[in-house]
């Protein structure tokens, strides 16, 4: 009998210690743009990633990244060759949704040390594809932030 009630009790340990595993935590700058994006009014749908950027000449000169750089507030040449951070989520209530009659809108912030300086937002499509043009962190084109 004893030994029924210690296999049980070892039972229920294992158990519960397979239960508690350890939730990943966010790093300070997934925290600071969540934190940014909520105090705007918008709804994390989900995150999408975290990435390390590099600023350098070259990146700002690839036309890959010039409708980007055109809706920034910030001067580019400030944070030339210091490392920022992207980190991207898929957002809801943000301008662009009536604007383009969609449901969700992808936003990526960028952030220099921890401190939000800027990003950029795309509407979101059924497809989930990439279409449009890219907009501020806020919904404004390059002319409006301009």
């Amino acid at each position: 009998m004893k030994l029924k009630i210690l296999l049980f009790i070892v039972i229920c340990t294992l158990g519960f210690l397979a239960a508690c595993k350890e939730v990943p935590t966010k790093s300070n700058s997934i925290l600071e743009a969540e934190a940014y994006l909520e105090s705007q009014g918008y709804e994390l749908v989900s995150l999408v990633g975290e990435e390390s950027l590099l600023l350098d000449t070259q990146t700002l000169m690839d036309p890959g990244y010039s409708q980007i750089w055109q809706v920034q507030s910030f001067n580019s040449a400030e944070y030339l060759d210091q490392p920022l951070t992207t980190v991207e989520f898929i957002i809801q209530r943000h301008p662009l949704e009536l604007l383009y009659n969609s449901q969700k809108t992808r936003i990526v912030v960028y952030l220099h040390q921890n401190q939000v300086i800027g990003g950029w937002s795309l509407p979101v499509f059924s497809s989930e594809a990439l279409v449009g043009t890219v907009h501020s962190l806020d919904g404004k084109t390059a002319e409006e932030v301009q």
